[in-house]
């Protein structure tokens, strides 16, 4: 993989989504054969996010190990990221309590479909929580950050496929804080040279909203009718972004000590902030600088213009 093959496929990603989900709700509306059941639904879409990766990355040649880094870890390794994700929960839920001021809470909302959509809680959770986190972390920290990375710019790499990662949803409530959980992820993944640690993040964060949902609905159902004020909102703004000052510092040891626990991983967290020149010898015997590939590519800047647009899109549709 490369940035450009990278680019292309986001976006095919972004093109096929918006295509898939239009010709899907289209059909739903009319009872066509296309309507699907809503879990049904999202496994659809988790396979279009997969797919377009997968072929240009065997069309490409690329390795299984460059892309399949399911690098084993050690226990203590998951047992920290999961303590690490709890400590960026105040912050993923500060930012997305401010995106709640311009737009509805679509993660809740679709956990709420899916409990209501006479499935048994074990296929919701399997469905949220284990298959798109396997599927989206193959595909973003997988495929698309294989090729970003190999510019040699970790930390551009990083926040970039973190930007894609949150585009791709195609709402502003999700991307604000997919952007942040991607950073956190694309960290995990290259510090520890593994998918894994990503994967476990990202099925603490899944689960924790199924199971946050399924409670209210149980125990507290008025919760999801029940309108909050500008001031509370604010009030409860207030709180997150203190306990944020105090868990992500916490949070920031914790990667410390992930790094510390997995080999080698002091020193890709080091690199991850220190981009180094690339050098070779030529036939002369000479040492030379090696210009690596850029990270941004035209393939990359067409699939965010056209996510941007539809997320624009939405919200106007929204306000109006």
């Amino acid at each position: 993989m490369t940035p450009f093959r990278s680019g292309i496929t986001f976006a095919l990603i972004i093109v096929l989504y918006m295509g898939a989900s239009l010709l899907v709700s289209l059909a739903a509306r009319r009872g066509g054969s296309l309507s699907l059941p809503i879990l049904q639904n999202i496994l659809f879409s988790e396979s279009i996010i997969l797919i377009p990766g997968l072929i240009i990355a065997v069309l490409s040649g690329a390795e299984v190990e460059e892309i399949f880094r399911f690098k084993k870890i050690r226990l203590k390794t998951g047992v920290l990221v999961v303590l690490f994700m709890f400590c960026i929960e105040p912050l993923t839920s500060l930012v997305n309590g401010i995106s709640l001021l311009f737009s509805d809470n679509i993660a809740m909302d679709m956990a709420e479909q899916y409990l209501n959509d006479d499935s048994s809680f074990i296929y919701v959770a399997l469905v949220i929580s284990v298959i798109g986190p396997l599927v989206e972390e193959l595909a973003f920290r997988g495929i698309i950050y294989a090729g970003l990375r190999k510019s040699g710019r970790f930390f551009a790499a990083i926040l970039i496929q973190a930007f894609l990662f949150g585009l791709m949803h195609l709402n502003l409530n999700q991307m604000s804080y997919c952007i942040l959980l991607g950073i956190a992820f694309g960290i995990l993944d290259e510090v520890t040279g593994s998918l894994w640690p990503g994967i476990i993040g990202h099925f603490t964060v899944n689960f924790g909203t199924v199971i946050n949902t399924y409670v209210i609905m149980k125990y507290m159902p008025e919760a999801f009718s029940q309108e909050y004020s500008k001031v509370d909102i604010l009030y409860t703004l207030t709180f997150f972004a203190f306990l944020s000052l105090i868990f992500t510092g916490v949070a920031v040891l914790l990667l410390f000590s992930i790094a510390k626990s997995e080999p080698g991983g002091r020193f890709r967290l080091h690199r991850i902030f220190h981009t180094t020149e690339l050098k070779a010898v030529n036939t002369a015997g000479e040492t030379v600088i090696v210009k690596r590939p850029g990270v941004i590519t035209i393939p990359l800047v067409i699939g965010v213009i056209i996510a941007i647009a539809e997320i624009t899109a939405s919200i106007v549709l929204h306000i109006q």
